[in-house]
């Protein structure tokens, strides 16, 4: 009897082991199936992804800029913001600080606690890492922001404003010599914008008309007296300090035409201060523009179409210009941002006009974090993006730029 129900005992057992072993072969199976099921599923969609983005490579690459131009602008951003916020110091802080009034003294309990709470309203507490994200948000255009303003800070705490959507925010004026103390810097760069706009779009426009030709004529007498006499005076206008050249632009307004040198005075003035930008602009320009015809002049299919008997007019503004044009017309939107933001600063200074400039140099000087970045956020932007617009100019109207090499998969 005892045999007998060992015996079942042992065939129960080993009958649970071989349900334990079946079910674990089951469910290795369910998931073997399950993860050959999804790895069809992302090859299908991998497949179709593929095969729309060689039919539209224009989007296809469209995309891929602008996932790497966000990627390095916040780079751009993140380092600048390291390097500012490292050096920013208390004082820099609380320019509004009434340093006369007791009984608030400089390094002090309260005083630190007024530091805290300015920095609390600023944005500028917690890690650098938090405030990098934040601000990262605070700039990324397509993100709704809720942002309530401090309409008070003191050692005892914080009075809010009432919370407001934003869709770009660059931060609160810190220095009186910038603005009105804790006033969106966005809404001044509103006002300096268009002023930097108008001389640097005209100064742009100037540059072009007279640079391009001139770049041509150098282009056609290569090796002539006239490509020499060409090359030299643009070489030596590169190498002569952008100071000296508006100066001499400046004091010409000043002396022989009773100009007082300032922005808005009326035409002359003003026309005086685009030209001295164009001039900055130009020489790259002419010397681009050479070299790219040039490169033309000498390619095989310049040659096989002289052969032909082709006239050289023909050749020259349907085949020469056509290829090099492209090359030219990719670096507008560069050209565009280095006067906006580059040589239109000293201009502005000189002839005291309310552009941009004046933000990036009193903020610097006073430690005005927001308005420094703000506008090297800006401009990191505009750079950026203009050279997306740039290579497209270039694959749209040069058919030998291929996006796609149809690979099959």
């Amino acid at each position: 009897m005892k045999t007998t129900i060992e015996q079942n005992e042992s065939d129960q057992s080993l009958l649970d082991l071989i349900n334990r072993v079946e079910n674990k072969v089951i469910e290795s199976n369910l998931r073997r199936d399950k993860f050959a099921r999804l790895k069809y599923l992302f090859k299908k969609i991998n497949k179709k992804k593929i095969d729309f983005l060689n039919k539209v490579p224009l989007l296809s690459y469209s995309i891929k800029r602008i996932i790497y131009a966000f990627i390095t602008l916040y780079i751009a951003i993140a380092f600048v913001y390291i390097l500012i916020v490292l050096s920013l110091d208390d004082i820099s802080v609380m320019n509004d600080f009434n340093f006369a009034r007791p009984p608030v003294t400089v390094g002090g309990p309260e005083w630190k606690e007024w530091v805290k709470n300015k920095k609390t309203a600023l944005g500028l507490d917690g890690s650098l890492l938090k405030q990098i994200l934040i601000y990262w948000r605070n700039v990324t255009p397509f993100i709704p922001k809720s942002i309530r303003m401090p309409l008070r800070v003191s050692h005892v705490g914080i009075t809010w404003g009432n919370p407001e959507t934003k869709w770009f925010w660059l931060g609160l004026i810190l220095n009186k010599s910038n603005g009105i103390i804790n006033y969106p810097v966005m809404d001044y760069f509103k006002k300096a914008i268009p002023i930097s706009f108008q001389i640097g779009v005209v100064a742009v426009l100037i540059s072009y008309i007279f640079g391009v030709p001139i770049g041509i004529l150098a282009a056609k007498n290569k090796e002539k007296p006239v490509d020499n006499v060409i090359t030299w005076w643009f070489l030596i206008l590169i190498s002569t300090p952008a100071t000296i050249l508006i100066s001499v632009f400046w004091l010409i307004g000043i002396k022989y035409l009773n100009s007082s040198g300032i922005w808005g005075e009326n035409n002359y003035t003003n026309f005086l201060a685009i030209i001295a930008v164009a001039l900055l602009l130009m020489p790259p320009i002419v010397i681009d523009t050479r070299r790219y015809v040039i490169d033309e002049m000498s390619s095989d299919y310049v040659k096989f179409a002289q052969s032909k008997g082709l006239g050289s007019i023909y050749i020259f503004y349907v085949h020469i210009f056509r290829n090099a044009g492209v090359r030219i017309i990719r670096l507008i939107p560069g050209v565009l941002v280095i006067s906006l933001f580059g040589s239109s600063i000293l201009v502005e200074r000189f002839w005291a006009a309310p552009g941009m400039s004046q933000y990036i140099l009193k903020g610097v000087s006073t430690k005005d974090v927001f308005v420094v970045l703000g506008y090297i956020t800006l401009s990191a932007y505009v750079g950026v993006f203009s050279s997306l617009i740039g290579d497209l100019i270039l694959v749209l109207m040069d058919p030998r730029v291929k996006l796609s090499n149809n690979r099959k998969e």
